[in-house]
């Protein structure tokens, strides 16, 4: 059984105009800490995941930057959204490509890459915890 770990990194850098731009939206901006808030959520769910089993969801535009941001994450585990369709859509496609790299019983982790988290332990606390539960609870642990 495998754990994956979701980052939708979408968006258009509309939100947080004029800081945030097309080219440059939220998720690479430092406004948490001195590291993009993507940065940021990587460090968040490392523990959780290796970098081969975190995908991270974005526009097409923004792989380049992010490619840079995360050299440790494989650039197939860069998911371009061929468009704009919303986070369930792009959850949908995240969960079928895991399912065909690791079967249907794989875990996955879903977390957006514009959060702030205060508790960064207590948050991989409360993921981990969720997704020991699912394991411990799915078919393939019978």
């Amino acid at each position: 059984m495998s754990r994956w770990v979701v980052v939708l990194a979408g968006g258009v850098g509309s939100r947080f105009w004029p800081l945030s731009t097309p080219e440059r939206p939220k998720q690479l901006l430092p406004l948490v800490s001195g590291q993009p808030l993507l940065a940021d959520a990587l460090d968040r769910v490392r523990p959780l995941a290796d970098a081969a089993h975190t995908l991270i969801l974005t526009n097409a535009s923004l792989v380049p930057a992010i490619a840079a941001l995360a050299p440790a994450i494989p650039r197939a585990n860069l998911v371009a959204e061929p468009r704009p369709a919303g986070t369930a859509a792009a959850l949908a496609w995240a969960a079928h490509r895991i399912a065909a790299a690791d079967g249907p019983g794989a875990t996955m982790l879903s977390v957006h890459a514009d959060w702030a988290v205060a508790d960064a332990e207590g948050f991989r606390r409360a993921l981990a915890r969720a997704a020991t539960w699912v394991e411990n609870r799915s078919p393939e642990a019978e």
